[in-house]
C-alpha cells in the first residue's frame, strides 16, 4: 500500500472508493473481468470517462489488468479490498475496546 496514514488506512484506496462511478464499476466487475467497452455498455458515463476512472482505480491497487491483443481486461484486486476491510475492522476493534 502506498499512502498509509497513522491508522493504517491506504488513503489512495479510500479516495478511489469515494466516487459513485468507481463504485458502479467495482460492482460491475464483481467476480468477472471486463474490458472498457463492456464496462461502458453497462455504465451511465462515456467510455473516456470510464477509462479515466479505471486508471485511478488501478493506481490505487483496486484493480488488476491483463492485456489480450489490443484489449485490456480489468478485474477486482480482492487483496486490496481484503486489506482495507481488515484495517477497518482493526480500527473499530481498537476504538471500541480502548
Amino acid at each position: 500500500m502506498r499512502g498509509i496514514n497513522k491508522d493504517n488506512f491506504d488513503i489512495d484506496v479510500i479516495k478511489a472508493l469515494g466516487d459513485e462511478t468507481r463504485l458502479e464499476i467495482l460492482n460491475l466487475l464483481g467476480n468477472k473481468e471486463m474490458n472498457v467497452n463492456d464496462i461502458a455498455q453497462n455504465c451511465t458515463v462515456s467510455r473516456p470517462t470510464i477509462s479515466h476512472h479505471l486508471q485511478i482505480m488501478k493506481r490505487a491497487g483496486l484493480l488488476s489488468s491483463r492485456k489480450e491483443g489490443k484489449e485490456i481486461y480489468y478485474s477486482v484486486n480482492i487483496n486490496t479490498l481484503t486489506s482495507l476491510a481488515h484495517g477497518i475492522l482493526n480500527f473499530i476493534a481498537y476504538k471500541t475496546f480502548k
